[in-house]
């Protein structure tokens, strides 16, 4: 790397695909650590990068990250993320858009969304006295009923209640809530973004 101008080097990682792009950053720790920097010159890589290994007939992912995302988290998730996140194994082609849930930003089979989250019937059932307006702070999975993410709850649970001042708790519960908003009205897009690629028979057949 030393022989090689920085502007060389980003010049050739342009020129990459995203599956090279990230090899590369596993070569050493140098190029790990500018190519996962959030500099505005390295996501513009990224994006080209993004844009260069766009299928000609399904471009994938087509809109920009969500501002909740780096280019690189964003390319992970959607083109080279095919292992759950939790447990590691290896999941089909075919299953890869039903494991993305975007709401928790997490990559999870079946089995570990199941083990991993928790219902809205049951928090009502074991934990009574849980305020409303906590839900309220944490994004959700729709399914048959809200899921929320059982470590999130516990996490967000905990910060509620330490809490000695009431004004300060309402005012972060009250950010909490927009911030989440935000979050659940961004990610649309790219749910709306998956539901199109998964029914589009040529997705598997890439």
């Amino acid at each position: 790397m030393e022989k090689i101008p920085p502007e060389i080097f980003l010049e050739i990682c342009i020129h990459l695909y995203v599956k090279d792009l990230y090899t590369l950053t596993l070569v050493c720790k140098l190029y790990r650590k500018i190519l996962w920097t959030k500099a505005v010159s390295i996501q513009k890589v990224w994006t080209c990068s993004r844009v260069l290994s766009f299928d000609p007939i399904l471009p994938y992912p087509s809109l920009p990250p969500s501002k909740f995302m780096s280019e690189q988290e964003y390319i992970w998730f959607t083109l080279l993320a095919d292992k759950c996140s939790i447990c590691k194994i290896k999941i089909e082609k075919k299953d890869l858009f039903g494991c993305r849930y975007w709401e928790f930003s997490r990559f999870c089979c079946k089995e570990c969304i199941e083990r991993k989250t928790v219902s809205i019937s049951y928090i009502k059932m074991t934990m009574p006295n849980l305020p409303k307006e906590l839900l309220e702070c944490l994004p959700y999975h729709k399914r048959d009923e809200k899921l929320y993410w059982s470590d999130d709850l516990h996490s967000i649970k905990a910060k509620y209640y330490s809490f000695e001042n009431k004004h300060e708790r309402d005012n972060w519960v009250k950010e909490k809530k927009e911030e989440v908003n935000e979050f659940m009205d961004e990610i649309y897009k790219y749910k709306w973004q998956d539901q199109y690629v998964y029914f589009f028979p040529y997705a598997f057949n890439v």
